[in-house]
């Protein structure tokens, strides 16, 4: 358990030493956050949709991983569709 509370305060640390860092680059932190927003959007889609598809018992996952995360970052919900489509091959 102690290891658990250790990432999670790193993670929390880490959090905070972006937003500090984004505040300080008040004209390149909105592309930075704009990249950041689609990857976290781009993993709710990949989850929301795992889920669906698991209701519905349907045969198609993606992971979430780096790669999958930065693809949605990058191309935004086409990459999620992209990558849903790689997963029915």
């Amino acid at each position: 358990m102690d290891t658990f509370y250790s990432h999670g305060f790193a993670a929390i640390a880490i959090v905070c030493l972006v937003v500090l860092f984004l505040s300080a680059f008040k004209r390149k932190s909105n592309t930075i956050l704009m990249f950041i927003q689609r990857g976290i959007v781009g993993f709710l889609a990949i989850v929301g949709l795992n889920r669906l598809f698991v209701s519905l018992t349907i045969e198609l996952f993606v992971g979430v991983n780096v790669w999958t995360l930065l693809t949605c970052a990058i191309l935004g919900i086409p990459g999620v569709c992209m990558l849903f489509c790689i997963g029915l091959f």
